[in-house]
């Protein structure tokens, strides 16, 4: 009687890859989903699943995608950040959602630590995506 050595083709291996690639951007997008549903809406979803494994998921997908990558010798060029036009209209969400976590505190309370947190969240997007040129 012959064995034969199970072996997993290349091109089964690149298509798991790309499939990984797809799977990744759907999980980051339900997770974004699932962060604005809790921020308006909380206790709706992490009574049903925590949010420590869809992170444990993202985690596994981005170790696997990097083992297949490197088996494959897959190279990206480096990304040249934009400024987007969309910053403006994501701020202000931020500031609403960041504003309805604190409706316990009165309003001025509330003003200055969603003000703070914007602040702060702007100078780390300035530290991280600033040419180093200026």
């Amino acid at each position: 009687m012959f064995t034969r050595k199970i072996t997993i083709e290349k091109n089964s291996l690149l298509i798991a890859y790309k499939l990984l690639h797809d799977l990744l951007l759907l999980m980051l997008v339900s997770f974004a989903g699932f962060l604005v549903i809790e921020g308006l809406l909380p206790g709706l979803l992490t009574s049903k699943i925590s949010f420590s494994k869809i992170v444990i998921g993202i985690i596994i997908i981005l170790a696997s995608i990097v083992y297949l990558g490197k088996n494959f010798n897959i190279t990206y060029q480096q990304a040249k950040i934009h400024t987007s036009k969309m910053l403006s209209g994501l701020v202000l969400f931020s500031f609403l959602l960041i504003g309805n976590s604190m409706l316990k505190f009165n309003f001025w309370e509330n003003l200055v630590i969603t003000l703070a947190t914007l602040l702060i969240l702007f100078l780390f997007y300035e530290l991280i995506f600033s040419s180093k040129n200026k």
